[in-house]
């Protein structure tokens, strides 16, 4: 029941950014200035704000469940999780600015995790039972793959020792909290980065030379097509290809909660929005508007697919494509946006840019 309220939230939320965008989008191609303020607060500010929000009640719903230990506080406290995970589905692929000072993607979450640091590390830091991991900042000197989403996850989910009331689950609390707190912190932080005065937002919307990032419009404007580019091959290469290729050996995301499905809904609904955002069609010559029905076609088909190789309910295309054709679109597109839109839009995207992380 629970998966199904999240996966209801992603289906409102792409509905609704979807036709919202689109609707706005101007007649005449975007500038590389408009580009970058409509990515700006048409997208990123949004969104990090909505991981804030969704990450600030996460201390509270573990002191909750650690005090009481009730079926009611747990339910609560998976909640808020899963809000806080699809929320920061929308920022994955943000990786530049405050998202990438300081690791702070990699503390926020450690995913992917092919080599299981976040067990392992989970492991000594419950051995060592160090009081001191309550204090402020203290979880900050920690491996990066204990002080975030997946972390906190392996504690709600470890039924040898709940988190709740009980000497045996004491210490768990104490790093569960902490966690929480961390979590919170690092949002707050990401948002604060954005929004401040002379913050990033502000060194985006206004380059020049005394700007030590971005010395154009088009360099900015190309930060933003990279982490559209990027989320693409992220969606593609974490989380559908795992599945259609056994070499690949990755764990789902938060497949403990069971976000798997909701977590590529987010993902697919949140590069839609920026990709109509930034209206990269609109720069099209007349003899390459085939591509606008393609990328239609394409979006169809992502938005279909529950990621897993299912059917998204309420989805355009009716039946379900296949993970195979799900990895080969999001790929097709990747190319499209990176060697074709992008190049329409005048923007130079390099090679070594279009790696990922």
């Amino acid at each position: 029941m629970m998966v199904r309220k999240v996966m209801i939230a992603v289906l409102a939320f792409l509905a609704f950014a979807t036709e919202a965008v689109s609707a706005d989008l101007p007649p005449e191609p975007l500038s590389h200035a408009g580009m970058v303020k409509a990515a700006i607060e048409q997208y990123i500010i949004p969104h990090i704000d909505g991981l804030k929000a969704a990450t600030a009640p996460l201390p509270e719903a573990v002191e909750d469940v650690c005090k009481t230990g009730s079926p009611e506080a747990e339910k609560a406290l998976q909640e808020r999780f899963d809000k806080a995970v699809i929320a920061y589905a929308g920022v994955d692929f943000l990786r530049f600015g405050p998202m990438l000072e300081k690791g702070r993607r990699e503390q926020i979450s450690f995913w992917p995790d092919p080599r299981g640091f976040v067990a392992r590390q989970m492991r000594l830091l419950l051995l060592n039972k160090d009081e001191t991991i309550a204090q402020p900042g203290a979880i900050r000197k920690q491996s990066a793959a204990v002080q975030g989403l997946p972390a906190l996850e392996a504690l709600m989910h470890d039924k040898n020792v709940p988190l709740g009331p009980g000497d045996a689950a004491r210490y768990r609390c104490l790093v569960a909290h902490a966690i929480a707190v961390n979590v919170a912190s690092l949002a707050t932080e990401v948002a604060e980065g954005w929004e401040k005065p002379n913050g990033w937002a502000d060194k985006m919307l206004h380059p020049g030379p005394a700007n030590d990032t971005y010395k154009s419009d088009s360099e900015a404007a190309v930060e933003v097509v990279k982490a559209l580019i990027v989320g693409l091959g992220l969606t593609a290469d974490l989380q559908v290809k795992p599945q259609i290729d056994a070499k690949v050996r990755l764990t789902p995301p938060y497949d403990k909660s069971g976000l798997q499905k909701a977590y590529y809904a987010t993902s697919v609904a949140s590069l839609h929005q920026l990709y109509d955002v930034l209206n990269l069609e609109s720069w099209l010559p007349p003899d390459r508007l085939w591509m606008k029905d393609w990328v239609v076609g394409t979006w169809r088909t992502l938005e279909s697919s529950d990621g897993v190789g299912g059917h998204m309910p309420h989805a355009k295309r009716e039946d379900a494509p296949t993970l195979r054709e799900v990895f080969d679109r999001t790929n097709g597109l990747r190319n499209m946006v990176a060697n074709r839109l992008s190049v329409a839009a005048k923007l130079t995207v390099g090679f070594n840019e279009l790696d990922g992380d």
